[in-house]
């Protein structure tokens, strides 16, 4: 009797161990796909993405993932997060005594990985420089991380090198994103908002109208079509991308810049969206006509009043082919993404050829999204051998 009992035990006590060691190979392929579709969507390895996980949430049995959905243990933030919260001990103290610290709350785990790729990403000042880096350097990415303190721990870098390497997590960052992840739904991403001069804004889906973003955002239709001038129906059909302010736009920009130069077909309430400023108030500070626009090269003022009008576009031609891709700038004062259109013009005797400029934290993936094309494509026209891109970079895309 007492060998069955010692039996039974030692198959408890042995059980237990391996779930412990399996654990972190069953979280692995549980969240491989989404840490590779993320890689490609904002440019963090994906081994890094897996490793932290692996770390700060102890391949998913820790406290703060079982009752929160938090995989990095990323803190609220004070005014960076409004959505739910979760208190428990960490490293706070008040008055030499450890209080709770606020932590981020999820609904589901694959969220809180959509939030671990954009708090980085949002968080430029902090973290910027580590979109710099190879896509495939993890051991740098690792350093980075310490350096720019996202953990406590002194050997945080070493930590997460000795997991990738002893994972072989390094063998996911070359991957491409599968159509869909084993064993779990594809989670739509909660609405994160753009800020452009400090005014909220979004970027229409496919099919959007004005009642189904203000049903999204819980806003109201009508705000939205009276703060988009060329918006002028609720019902009224958006292209995809298409800027979308939330918010009522202002009457001068906020940033450094003071100007803005004319581009080919470029309209005022072009302008007017890009930056953020009411379209009325964009005529009026430049002294021009309603119905007018600015000629090609001309400077368009953004803060102050002009002292004259500027030249106006007489006979705009519809004979160059342009193709417009999106370049961000962050304006020094408000710290926020400001998107900006660029345009890339076509040789006369290639109009069917397109050229990508890439932009900064954009990656392969995304602008294969953005022109329907695959990343091997991109990669093959391009003579590419490996998926890290560099701002700046010309890329053709047909």
């Amino acid at each position: 009797m007492k060998r069955i009992i010692y039996s039974l035990f030692f198959l408890l006590v042995s059980s237990s161990i391996l779930s412990a060691s399996d654990a972190f190979h069953q979280y692995i392929a549980q969240y491989k796909q989404i840490a590779i579709q993320e890689m490609h969507r904002a440019g963090i390895p994906a081994s890094i993405t897996l490793a932290q996980g692996l770390l700060e949430s102890n391949a998913g049995r820790s406290t703060l993932a079982q009752k929160a959905n938090n995989h990095f243990g990323i803190k609220c933030g004070g005014k960076q997060w409004n959505g739910k919260t979760y208190y428990r001990k960490d490293d706070d103290y008040k008055r030499g005594k450890l209080v709770k610290s606020c932590f981020r709350k999820y609904k589901n785990s694959q969220t809180s990985y959509l939030d671990h790729s954009d708090f980085l990403t949002y968080n430029s000042k902090r973290y910027g420089f580590l979109f710099q880096l190879s896509s495939t350097d993890y051991k740098k990415w690792a350093k980075g991380l310490k350096k720019a303190g996202y953990a406590t721990s002194k050997t945080y870098d070493r930590k997460l090198i000795k997991l990738i390497e002893e994972y072989k997590l390094y063998q996911y960052d070359t991957n491409f994103p599968s159509s869909s992840y084993p064993n779990q739904p594809i989670v739509k991403k909660e609405v994160a908002y753009i800020y452009i001069n400090d005014v909220k804004m979004v970027y229409a889906q496919e099919g959007d109208t004005p009642i189904s973003i203000a049903e999204r955002l819980n806003t109201s239709s009508n705000r939205i079509v009276s703060y988009n001038e060329q918006i002028t129906a609720k019902s009224q059909s958006l292209k995809k991308e298409t800027p979308v302010f939330i918010q009522k736009k202002r009457k001068r920009f906020r940033g450094k810049k003071k100007y803005h130069t004319v581009q080919q077909e470029e309209t005022l309430y072009d302008i007017a969206q890009l930056y953020g400023l009411r379209l009325d108030q964009l005529y009026k500070k430049n002294k021009i006509p309603l119905g007018k626009e600015a000629a090609t090269g001309e400077r368009i003022n953004l803060r102050g009043k002009a002292k004259k009008s500027p030249r106006f576009r007489t006979n705009p031609s519809n004979n160059t082919s342009i193709q417009k891709t999106n370049s961000s700038i962050t304006p020094p004062e408000t710290g926020t993404i400001l998107q900006e259109d660029t345009y890339q013009n076509s040789t006369p005797n290639s109009q069917s050829t397109i050229y990508h400029t890439v932009i900064k934290g954009e990656t392969l993936w995304r602008i294969s999204k953005k022109y329907d094309i695959t990343v091997e494509k991109i990669m093959s026209q391009n003579n590419l051998q490996s998926t890290t891109i560099r701002t700046g970079m010309t890329l053709r895309i047909k």
